[in-house]
């Protein structure tokens, strides 16, 4: 194999292996007395460099039944950061409550941090994930 075979080889790999990146997630276990735990999975090195995860609350609405959360992300780079974000939502058995949730468009400017909201589907929600990732085409699927 050639040298420009071999480079072609590699920026296949290079750009599969960047494709299949997990997003980095906030499990947050909550209810209407606030946020009891939680947990950070890191599954992007880069975006784990650029964005962090800061505080988290979560809030009872009118009548007290629904929360809703908000999590704050900061931009640690130097330049501004596009990603894709969303809310999943979990019952006590760790169960989906909102099977159908889209990834939504953010950017940060350098340094800036900025709160994330979402309103649970119910008020059996007990937890939620906070998912980052870095922005992607559309797809035919439209995920």
């Amino acid at each position: 194999m050639g040298r420009v075979g071999r480079y072609v080889v590699l920026v296949a790999f290079l750009v599969v292996s960047c494709a299949g990146a997990a997003p980095n997630i906030l499990h947050v276990q909550a209810g209407p007395s606030g946020v009891s735990s939680t947990q950070v999975e890191i599954n992007d090195s880069f975006l784990a460099r650029q964005l962090a995860f800061g505080d988290v609350s979560v809030h009872p609405l009118a009548g007290g039944e629904v929360v809703e959360a908000q999590v704050f992300v900061r931009n640690e780079g130097v330049r501004d950061m596009a990603f894709e974000y969303r809310f999943l939502w979990y019952d006590t058995r760790g169960f989906e409550l909102s099977s159908a949730t889209s990834w939504l468009p953010a950017t940060l400017a350098a340094k800036e941090a900025r709160g994330y909201k979402s309103t649970a589907p119910g008020p059996n929600a007990a937890g939620f994930r906070f998912m980052v990732r870095k922005p992607r085409p559309l797809t035919a699927t439209g995920s």
